[in-house]
Order: structure tokens, then C-alpha cells, then sequence
């Protein structure tokens, strides 16, 4: 009888040890399947400041920049979620966790954040209508000049530019961006100064909402060089994913895929499908005085 019992009461004590032992294993497994599951794929959310078609695109939430995003995360199984904030509140956000990263941002820009390679470029062009034959080699040359601009243009783009801003009565922001347009292509300002590709969009989406005329379109206009192209990077708060970002940027750099979406924009931005339908529609035509 003690030796019955004896051997219960031992396999009851390994039976209790085993139970022990696995539901450790279990849970430790649970606990790394929680871990490393999200390491390998996660959904980030990130901060956008504004619509900028065609780099971004909020009515649609697309764009150049954000399908550079999508697929350059996409590499290593990444998602994103775009949040649009004004420009402070998502530096706001970033510091504050609630977002994984921004786009669009300045190396030093913000604090504690790790930051991308080179993920856009963005030419700033002082433009003109051809027929005033401005010589606007320098920002100097935009003195006495009615100028219209994109807001916070005087804190963006230098010093030299802010006083500019500062000493010409003629300075101008303006919070629309087609706005500027529609404003050089009516003569009512001499200068607008944005980038070359997000004139195109807006020019030929004035020109659908009816804002310009077939008449308006045959003006030509100049993209006078006087600033130095504007590279942005991304930002995220984990050096993991900036480094998965980087990755996937140059894989979708060197297989072609980021070429491809330039062509796409490209021709969103082109009047190429309104000449097909209306033949004597006159394309209008920049003239770059830049190598880009």
C-alpha cells in the first residue's frame, strides 16, 4: 500500500511539475509571438502637415511622397496610416508618441528622432510670365516686385529671403496654393514662388475648374533658378523602422518602382489627355532655367 501511494504522490508531483513547466513554455510562447509579431510587421501612423498635391494628396490620401512611403514600408511588411495635422501639432504628436513618424521634415528639424535618408526633393522657383522679360537672378531681384508666395514661405526659405519679405511692401502669402497661380496668370502678381511641379498641378487643375481660360494657357511662364533645391527627409521615433524605411527606399529606388510613380505624377500633372480631346487647346509651357 505505501508503495502504491508512494508512486501516486510522485506522479502527481511530476504531473504538477509538467503542468508547471508548459503553461511557462505556453505563455513565454504567447508572450514572443506578441513580441516579435509586430517586430516584423507593423502598422505605423503617420504625420502629414497639408495637402500638396502632387507630393501628397489628402482627398484622395495619395501622392508621390505617400506612395513612396507605402512601398518603400511595404519591403519589410510595414503599413502606414497618414494623420493630417497642422505642421506644428504633428511635431507635437511626434514628441508625444501618438505618432511612429512624420514626412516632410528637416535634418535637426526635431529632437529624439531618427531620421531617413533622403526621401524627396523639392525646386523652389521664383516664376514669372515670360512677356514682363524679368532678369530675377538673385532673391534681391524680387524687391519692388508684387510676390506672392506659400505661407511661412519667409521662415522657410533663409534669411536673405525674410528680409526680403520683410522690407517689400509687395509681399504676399497666401494660404491656397492654386490661389498664386490663378494671381500670376491674371497679372495680378509679378513673382510667385513655389515648387515647378506643384505649379503644373495647380495650373492645369485651375484650368479644369474653369479658374483659367484655353486663352490664358498660351502664356508662357520662367522658372528663374534662385534657390537651391530642398531635400526632405522622414522622421520616426524608432531607428528600427527609419532603418527598414531606408531599406525599402532603395530597393524601390534601384528596381525601378519609384520611377515609375514619378511617371504617374508626371502625368497627372501633364495636359497631354486635354489636347487629345481638345486639339486646339495650346499647352502651356515653362521654361526651366534650371538643369533639373
Amino acid at each position: 500500500m505505501f508503495n502504491i501511494a508512494h508512486k501516486a504522490a510522485r506522479a502527481a508531483i511530476w504531473h504538477n511539475h509538467y503542468r508547471y513547466h508548459y503553461c511557462q513554455y505556453k505563455w513565454a510562447g504567447l508572450l514572443t509571438l506578441c513580441c516579435v509579431q509586430p517586430c516584423q510587421a507593423l502598422e505605423l501612423k503617420i504625420g502629414a502637415s497639408q495637402s500638396i498635391p502632387p507630393y501628397v494628396i489628402q482627398e484622395t490620401n495619395s501622392g508621390l511622397e505617400l506612395e513612396l512611403l507605402f512601398n518603400a514600408l511595404a519591403v519589410k511588411g510595414h503599413t502606414a496610416s497618414i494623420h493630417y495635422l497642422p505642421l506644428a501639432r504633428t511635431f507635437h504628436e511626434l514628441k508625444e508618441a501618438k505618432l511612429d513618424g512624420v514626412i516632410n521634415i528637416q535634418e535637426g528639424m526635431v529632437k529624439n528622432v531618427f531620421y531617413s535618408d533622403v526621401a524627396i526633393t523639392y525646386q523652389n522657383c521664383a516664376i514669372s510670365l515670360m512677356s514682363n522679360q524679368y532678369n530675377i537672378n538673385s532673391i534681391a531681384d524680387l524687391n519692388h516686385k508684387h510676390v506672392v508666395t506659400f505661407q511661412r514661405a519667409s521662415s522657410l526659405l533663409g534669411d536673405e529671403f525674410a528680409q526680403m519679405a520683410k522690407s517689400n511692401k509687395g509681399y504676399q502669402e497666401q494660404a491656397q496654393q492654386i490661389q498664386q497661380v490663378y494671381m500670376l496668370m491674371k497679372h495680378r502678381a509679378d513673382v510667385i514662388v513655389m515648387d515647378k511641379y506643384i505649379f503644373e498641378y495647380y495650373l492645369k487643375q485651375a484650368f479644369i475648374e474653369g479658374k483659367l481660360t484655353p486663352q490664358d494657357l498660351t502664356q508662357q511662364t520662367v522658372c528663374h533658378p534662385i534657390f537651391a533645391p530642398t531635400q526632405y527627409r522622414f522622421a520616426f521615433l524608432n531607428a528600427q523602422i527609419r532603418d527598414d524605411f531606408n531599406i525599402g527606399l532603395k530597393q524601390i529606388t534601384d528596381n525601378g518602382t519609384l520611377w515609375a510613380l514619378k511617371e504617374k505624377y508626371r502625368r497627372l500633372i501633364s495636359f497631354d489627355n486635354h489636347t487629345e480631346t481638345s486639339p486646339d487647346l495650346i499647352v502651356p509651357k515653362m521654361i526651366k532655367h534650371d538643369p533639373l
